[in-house]
């Protein structure tokens, strides 16, 4: 059976939301469409579908006369997804919940330690990666693709994961105070608290006095 290839836009999309999370490019900065075809030896038509769809997905700002710029996320952007992300979040966990199979909590279980060890080495950006796979793990079982695709769309405002704001000391509290709602959230999961766990999440997880950093 012949595999599937990718459209090229989606290379593209990949390679410029890559060099974006990767802090290569910042907010404010202009995504140059020469460049990247130069850089991907491609035409201008995917590199211009996958900008609009960036622009579409939360990356970018599509500006009249002035072309597409990378996004800024400021206060008050990190409080509005957060009131949108704790409801979605713990819907997500509460429908996951009767359907988490034992692999998927040794699974949670081995990320939370994983966080829990990028912590104590300083491993601020390992964190931020294994804390996604920790919610993927539950997302994936809640059987309501509507609602991944929505969490999905939403998690990429926080494409700019950056605590350079705040000393180790202070990062490393916060990302403490984190994971240790992330160990709560396994414990819930694990009784089989399916509203417990929803209401947890919702309320204590993506609480808004956490928007100002982008930590799950």
């Amino acid at each position: 059976m012949e595999t599937l290839r990718r459209p090229l836009k989606d290379h593209v999309y990949d390679y410029i939301s890559s060099r974006i999370d990767a802090g290569e490019l910042s907010a404010g900065d202009r995504v140059s469409e020469q460049a990247i075809c130069d850089a991907m030896g491609v035409s201008r038509t995917p590199v211009r579908e996958a900008l609009i769809q960036l622009a579409s997905d939360g990356y970018l700002d599509n500006l009249p006369r002035r072309g597409f710029r990378v996004r800024g996320f400021d206060q008050q952007n990190a409080v509005e997804v957060f009131e949108i992300m704790g409801p979605l979040d713990g819907q997500a966990a509460y429908l996951a919940c009767p359907f988490l199979t034992k692999e998927d909590i040794m699974q949670l279980k081995f990320l939370v330690g994983s966080m829990d060890l990028a912590i104590q080495g300083g491993l601020i950006r390992k964190y931020d990666d294994i804390q996604r796979d920790f919610h993927l793990t539950y997302f994936n079982r809640c059987g309501n693709d509507r609602l991944r695709d929505m969490i999905s769309q939403l998690e990429r405002c926080f494409i700019k994961r950056d605590y350079e704001t705040v000393d180790q000391e202070t990062a490393c509290k916060l990302l403490n105070k984190a994971n240790n709602e992330h160990a709560h959230i396994l414990e819930l999961f694990e009784a089989r608290d399916a509203a417990g766990v929803r209401d947890y999440v919702r309320d204590v997880h993506w609480n808004t006095e956490n928007a100002q950093f982008t930590v799950w």
